[in-house]
């Protein structure tokens, strides 16, 4: 009866998540006058990706109208009902999606300086010792030990697409965020932040990624997939996301763009929106000129480094910047919800050539498609 319990409300929620992606998916075929009616390869795309559940076809006419007509679209729904809970087991999520554990399994080289955190209440330094901070005069003195003229702080779980992340910098004997009059103090992390939370360097970015947008961090989302078969880690798709002129964040969501990212770090000429809309000039930069990510090779070795550590979880969205020296640094990484949208407007099928190892190795295991997922 639990177990059957089980099944029913797991059946409930990947039909509340289909009917979402449903209305969304015919939404944005509407908004870019593409038609929902049957298309060229539709037969051949259903009837590949049937064996993992029901394939609507509103993903393949949607995104085929982007990339061709490439058998390897990954439908939506698909992907957070089946193959990310196979390739990432539910149960290790918590984890490995708390950011302040990022230290622990990368090394402080891969990430920016961490200057305190808070876990589950208590406050630690970047070893992981307990500290006390509890008022503003603690705060002050453990941040000016750091001698960081601006600070990131972002929670640390149940966080996604840059909710809550602040930008803060010192005015002579207080900290102010950046473009707004909020002062930081004892009270407001707590009252912002609650249990969970971490305060580390605002990193320098590099100048090629700077130019794309100087007022945010722009941001490399690479997927990486360690292999059912060889255990090798690799890159199917990659993204740069850039920052609306002035903007702080470089989401989509918030007015962003994105750019496609071929194989030898080369861009495409195209920036999107989160609608699928393109243009080939964003923030006074013609991207019909080639533009070029350098030091491509030694990106795609560091999200590599990253996926061998993370050894419970297959299927990463991978988020680095590069700092002033040229160095990749994680921001972090999602073990659910890669918006795999972001790569089928742009660039080609998110999982590419590893497609059909996915959907065999989750064909012979949908018995493990047992989490449940919320929007």
């Amino acid at each position: 009866m639990k177990k059957l319990a089980k099944k029913t409300i797991r059946g409930l929620f990947n039909h509340s998540i289909r009917k979402h992606y449903d209305k969304s998916y015919k939404g944005l075929l509407e908004r870019n006058n593409i038609s929902n009616k049957p298309c060229e390869g539709e037969d051949k795309w259903i009837k590949k990706w049937s064996v993992l559940g029901k394939a609507n076809p509103v993903y393949y006419r949607l995104f085929s109208h982007y990339i061709g007509n490439d058998v390897n679209i990954i439908p939506e729904d698909i992907s957070r009902n089946i193959v990310e809970p196979i390739l990432d087991p539910a149960r290790y999520l918590p984890y490995y999606s708390d950011k302040n554990m990022f230290d622990k399994l990368f090394g402080k080289k891969a990430m920016p300086q961490t200057i305190f955190r808070k876990m589950h209440g208590f406050y630690y330094d970047s070893e992981y010792e307990r500290i006390i901070i509890s008022d503003d005069k603690s705060l002050y003195e453990i941040l000016a030990k750091s001698k960081c003229e601006k600070i990131v702080i972002k929670p640390t779980v149940d966080s996604s697409s840059g909710n809550n992340v602040r930008l803060f910098e010192k005015k002579g004997d207080y900290w102010q965020e950046i473009g707004a009059k909020q002062k930081l103090s004892i009270t407001y992390l707590n009252s912002s932040y609650g249990d969970d939370l971490i305060v580390q360097e605002c990193l320098e970015q590099a100048g090629f990624m700077s130019y794309y947008n100087p007022t945010s961090v722009n941001t490399l989302r690479l997927t990486l997939y360690r292999s059912v078969k060889t255990d090798e880690c690799h890159i199917p798709s990659a993204i740069i996301r850039i920052g609306k002129n002035g903007s702080l964040v470089d989401n989509a969501h918030a007015g962003g763009g994105y750019v496609g990212i071929k194989t030898d770090g080369t861009l495409c000429n195209k920036v999107l929106n989160q609608y699928g809309e393109s243009i080939s000039e964003f923030n006074g930069i013609d991207f019909n000129n080639e533009h070029k990510i350098p030091n491509w090779d030694k990106i795609i070795d560091f999200a590599k480094y990253i996926g061998k550590n993370v050894p419970h979880h297959r299927l990463l969205a991978l988020d680095i910047m590069v700092d002033k020296l040229g160095n990749p640094r994680l921001i972090e990484f999602n073990c659910k919800a890669y918006s795999m949208w972001l790569f089928q407007f742009t660039m080609g099928s998110a999982l590419g050539d590893f497609t059909d190892e996915i959907i065999e190795y989750c064909k012979y295991n949908l018995d493990k498609a047992q989490r449940i997922i919320t929007l």
